[in-house]
């Protein structure tokens, strides 16, 4: 008895957690002037974290020119409700002309809603 609670306790946690652990998106691309970045994103769980979507990717300068004070901003965005569910900002720094650098960062979010995290750059 107490062999198939277990199981049947795992089986309702795996159907539960299904959905945030399966949504996996295409890279985007965004870009402000000279600088430019790609990300992609997909929904990941933990037990410390819970549900939520995993952000990473790289920004580049492709000007002949140093950008100072370059910030990513990320929204995990509710693609039925269209609403805001976590926000970050990234702070990459100054990037030398042709310069790039890696970036991650993690999403709030629940594990039932489908979601999509637009990006933008700030100078």
């Amino acid at each position: 008895m107490k062999k198939t609670v277990i199981v049947f306790m795992l089986l309702i946690a795996v159907v539960f957690l299904a959905g945030c652990t399966s949504n996996t998106a295409p890279g985007q691309e965004i870009a402000q002037d000279t600088i430019r970045a790609h990300y992609d994103h997909h929904g990941d769980w933990s037990p410390g974290l819970g549900c939520y979507e995993k952000v990473s990717g790289y920004a580049y300068n492709t000007g002949n020119a140093s950008a100072g004070n370059v910030v990513l901003n990320f929204n995990l965005v509710d693609t039925q409700t269209g609403t805001i569910r976590d926000s970050r900002s990234v702070f990459i720094g100054t990037m030398g002309a042709g310069q790039s650098r890696t970036f991650e960062t993690d999403l709030d979010g629940e594990c039932t809603p489908d979601y999509r995290v637009d990006g933008t750059i700030v100078r």
